[in-house]
């Protein structure tokens, strides 16, 4: 019973710092797809995600006591896999017509998901 509760925690925490990474990594995104190319936007983007993204998952998401090296590493194959699907899905949705910044928001969910789900299973391991 205490494992479930701690697993909707993590799942209700990671909402809500994810809510606030999103929100300021989108701003970042939607402005940058004004002015430069997706690539470049995204790859931006995704610096500032990574940055935040790594102290406040690991420690208050997924309560993690010490961030060790291999997880900064992991965490960066995981940020780097992000930032590839969204600048490829940018440009793919958006051949079909959509503008490039309709397209990013289209596409938070499923990236949201991707990145919780290897957090918590490959980033953030808690060992039992």
């Amino acid at each position: 019973m205490l494992k479930t509760r701690l697993k909707g925690k993590s799942k209700s925490l990671f909402f809500v710092y994810g809510v606030i990474n999103v929100l300021f990594t989108n701003i970042v995104l939607q402005c940058l797809l004004l002015i430069i190319s997706s690539f470049y936007a995204t790859l931006i983007s995704q610096i500032f995600n990574f940055l935040f993204g790594f102290y406040f998952y690991g420690k208050k998401v997924f309560k993690v006591n010490a961030l060790k090296r291999k997880q900064l590493l992991k965490y960066f194959f995981l940020n780097t896999l992000v930032w590839n699907l969204n600048w490829i899905f940018i440009e793919q949705l958006s051949s079909t017509g959509l503008s490039r910044n309709i397209s990013a928001l289209i596409i938070i969910l499923p990236l949201g998901l991707i990145s919780y789900i290897f957090q918590k299973n490959f980033v953030f391991i808690k060992k039992t």
